[in-house]
C-alpha cells in the first residue's frame, strides 16, 4: 500500500543510504523500542501494599492498567471472563496492561501474601501503539532458575523489586521520581521476558522486533522517517523482493509498511506538536511532506483535528 500521489513526500535531508550496513543496525529492535517508549512517557505510581487474609479476595475492576508484585506467600489469580487459574509464588510480578478486571485469591493459610500494587499510563500519543500486540497479562516469576530465560529476567526483576521496596521504606528526596523509574523498569522487563517466551508468529509490532528482517526493516523507518520511503527502496535494503516484505510486514507487524510509516509519522507529529514550538510547516518538512497542505489532511485523517487544533488541545 502506498500514500496518496497528492501526499507522497518528497525527498529532503540527507539521502537515505544504499546499503544496511551490520554496523548501522547492530541493535535495531533496541533503538525502535527506545524511541516509542520514549515518546509514550510512561508514568507509574504505588498504590500500596495488602495482606491477603485467608479466603480474603483483592478484586480489581476493568480500568486503568496497573501491576501487583507477590511478596511473602503465595496467591491466585483470576481474570475476567477466564475460567482459568494462574498460581502466583513470592516474588512473581504482573502486568496487565489492558486494565482487564481480575481478582487476586489467597492461596496460603500460614503465611499472608502481601501484594504491592500500582497504576501505569502513558502521556504520549505513542502509549496505544506501545501496548498494541502485547497480551492481557504479562506474568513474570522470580522463582527457581529457568535455563529458557536468556536475557536474565527474573534475576534482574527481583533486584528491581528489592530497590522498590527499599525505597517505599525509606523514602527520601526524589523518591516518587525513584519509584516511577522503578516501574518502568519492571514494565521493560517484564516485556522482554514475555517476547523471550512468547511463541513465533504472534502479530504486533513489539513482537516483530525479534524478526531480524522486520526489526532491520522498522529500524530504517524510524531512522530516517521523514525520507522517501517507498516499499521498494525499503525491499532493496534488507534485501528482500517488494512482495515478500510486504507479505512478511504485514504478517508480523499487523499493517503494511507504508501505512506503519503513515502511522509512525502522525505519531511523531502530535508529539512535536505537543512539546515544541516548531510551526506546522516545520513540522511538514521534517517528516517529509511536500507541502503543509497535504501534511495536514493526512493529520486530520488521522486525529480528527487540524494540526492547529491539536496543539491547543494538548
Amino acid at each position: 500500500m502506498t500514500e496518496n500521489p497528492k501526499t507522497v513526500p518528497k525527498r529532503r535531508g540527507a539521502p537515505l543510504p544504499t546499503s544496511a550496513s551490520p554496523a548501522d543496525l547492530r541493535h535495531p529492535a533496541a533503538d525502535v523500542f527506545f524511541e516509542v517508549f520514549s515518546i509514550a512517557r510512561m508514568r507509574g505510581e504505588l498504590l500500596g501494599e495488602t495482606y491477603l487474609q485467608p479466603g480474603q479476595v483483592l478484586q480489581r475492576s476493568a480500568g486503568a492498567a496497573c501491576f501487583h508484585v507477590i511478596q511473602d506467600a503465595g496467591c491466585r489469580l483470576r481474570l475476567d471472563g477466564d475460567g482459568a487459574t494462574t498460581p502466583l509464588a513470592p516474588g512473581d510480578i504482573l502486568f496487565v496492561p489492558h486494565g482487564q478486571g481480575h481478582r487476586l485469591e489467597s492461596a496460603a493459610a500460614d503465611t499472608l501474601p502481601r501484594i504491592t500494587s500500582g497504576l501505569f499510563h502513558f502521556e504520549g500519543g505513542c502509549g496505544q501503539a506501545l501496548l498494541q500486540g502485547l497480551p492481557g497479562l504479562l506474568h513474570v516469576s522470580c522463582q527457581g532458575a529457568d535455563q529458557s530465560d536468556p536475557i536474565g529476567s527474573r534475576e534482574w526483576l527481583a533486584l528491581t523489586v528489592a530497590a522498590m521496596q527499599k525505597e517505599v521504606r525509606n523514602p527520601s528526596i526524589g523518591s516518587a521520581i525513584m519509584l516511577s523509574r522503578i516501574i518502568d523498569l519492571m514494565f521493560i522487563w517484564a516485556v522482554r521476558h514475555w517476547l523471550a517466551h512468547a511463541p513465533q508468529g504472534i502479530g504486533g509490532w513489539i513482537a516483530a522486533l525479534r524478526d531480524p528482517l522486520i526489526g532491520q526493516a522498522l529500524a530504517l523507518l524510524h531512522a530516517e522517517p521523514g525520507a522517501p520511503w517507498s516499499v521498494e527502496r525499503l525491499a532493496g535494503l534488507v534485501n528482500q523482493s517488494r512482495s515478500s516484505l510486504t507479505q512478511r510486514f504485514a504478517r508480523l507487524v499487523g499493517q503494511s509498511p507504508m501505512r506503519y510509516l503513515t502511522h509512525w509519522r502522525m505519531q511523531l507529529a502530535g508529539q512535536r506538536l505537543q512539546t515544541s514550538r516548531l510551526r506546522v510547516s516545520q513540522i511538514a518538512e521534517q517528516l517529509g511532506y511536500e507541502s503543509e497542505a497535504a501534511f495536514s489532511r493526512a493529520f486530520r485523517r488521522a486525529f480528527g483535528v487540524a494540526p492547529s487544533e491539536y496543539r491547543t488541545l494538548a
